[in-house]
């Protein structure tokens, strides 16, 4: 008889509970996979990982097959080596690619960073070229620098355009960072100028160029560092 669909996780079960633990592995003996994805699915990729790593390694080869399809790519930075190691195994390295290419490319490189390098060279393989190229100069720095570890998602905006401008512009582009603080400034050759908090920009006047409000003082760090 097909399985019944399955309603998602009520809110009493969000965060990784004892009880959410128990309906997880009964899921997981039972063989229901859709009922594993609906109460994995509103977990914090923290939560996620959490999880995996509670799980014996028999358990966690069945909720990483259950789940991936929908698996959070969010979650693979939060993950000890080892675990990580045994996830993006399973998953395979055309998921583990399309995961990695919606991650934030400090956490991409961090990822890449455990895999052997026939491996690696696998999964950029599958990530698309622009993506590519951004993680592969990040991996060239050395071990724990600056470089490897930043994030290079960031705002970047003329030294002319105004308050209005700046903020018309991030309305309407569909490429921003997820989360992100200031915005910098900076002359035709990319270099840095300045930053303006998100916080400044939104209480300014809108005819208000970025220069009248930008801080000019900020620490710079070598990508070497």
């Amino acid at each position: 008889m097909p399985e019944a669909a399955e309603r998602p996780a009520p809110a009493s079960l969000y965060g990784l509970t004892p009880r959410l633990m128990g309906a997880i592995g009964l899921a997981l003996e039972q063989g229901r996979d859709s009922h594993v994805r609906a109460l994995v699915r509103p977990l914090h990729p923290s939560d996620l990982a959490d999880l995996i790593e509670r799980l014996d390694p028999d358990d966690r080869t069945r909720l990483v097959a259950a789940v991936a399809d929908v698996f959070d790519p969010e979650c693979l930075p939060w993950l000890e080596d080892g675990v990580r190691e045994q996830v993006l195994e399973r998953l395979g390295m055309a998921r583990v690619a399309e995961a990695v290419a919606g991650l934030d490319t400090d956490d991409a490189v961090e990822v890449l960073e455990s895999l052997d390098e026939a491996e690696r060279r696998e999964v950029l393989r599958h990530v698309p070229a622009e993506d590519r190229a951004v993680l592969e100069q990040g991996l060239t720095y050395p071990e724990d620098s600056a470089g490897r570890l930043m994030q290079r998602e960031l705002v970047a905006l003329p030294p002319h355009w105004t308050v209005g401008q700046a903020i018309d512009f991030m309305r309407s582009s569909a490429d921003l960072p997820d989360h992100f603080f200031d915005v910098f400034v900076v002359d035709p050759r990319h270099k840095a100028m300045g930053v303006v908090p998100v916080s400044r920009l939104l209480r300014s006047r809108r005819p208000v160029r970025l220069t009248e409000i930008m801080e000019r003082e900020f620490h710079r760090i070598p990508a070497t560092a």
